[in-house]
């Protein structure tokens, strides 16, 4: 059997199930401090979006199911980009009211911070020439993530 088929993958059980809990947090900061949506994906692919502010999480206010080939994706790119070796904070440059990327996935979590406003496309354009950085490969993983919970779990 070869590595990261369905029956021997980090990130994917045998029935195609993520091996644990992903959850997706994009705010900004600003004057209450930080602000914006975090997207739960659950292993057997529900998935829900709830507001946050600071550390206080809102009831979910959309919910969707991701399909089993996006799973499948989703591990894959965990896994190809090394997501368990990213470091806890990849850094970045100080800026005021930052806009805050961070990826948990089974007790591992990694935060980037991008510039106000910057978009995940955005910041990848400028890493393109550096595909092995923390940075890029944080930003790929988020891409992935990204265009699936606005697919399945909701856009607003």
């Amino acid at each position: 059997m070869a590595i990261d088929t369905p029956y021997n993958h980090t990130f994917l059980t045998q029935d195609g199930h993520l091996t644990g809990e992903l959850s997706f947090r994009d705010g900004q900061m600003g004057f209450v401090g930080i602000a914006g949506i975090t997207w739960t994906i659950l292993p057997d692919g529900s998935c829900q979006a709830s507001r946050f502010v600071n550390d206080n999480l809102a009831p979910p206010y959309q919910t969707g199911h991701l399909e089993q080939p996006d799973l499948a994706m989703l591990a894959n790119t965990l896994s190809t980009q090394n997501f368990a070796d990213l470091p806890a904070e990849i850094p970045s440059e100080p800026t005021l009211n930052p806009h805050q990327l961070t990826i948990f996935f089974s007790g591992k979590s990694s935060t980037l911070v991008l510039k106000p406003g910057q978009s995940i496309e955005n910041a990848l354009i400028t890493e393109k020439n550096q595909q092995e950085t923390p940075r890029s490969r944080f930003l790929t993983v988020a891409q992935v993530v990204n265009q699936l919970v606005w697919q399945y779990c909701g856009n607003d």
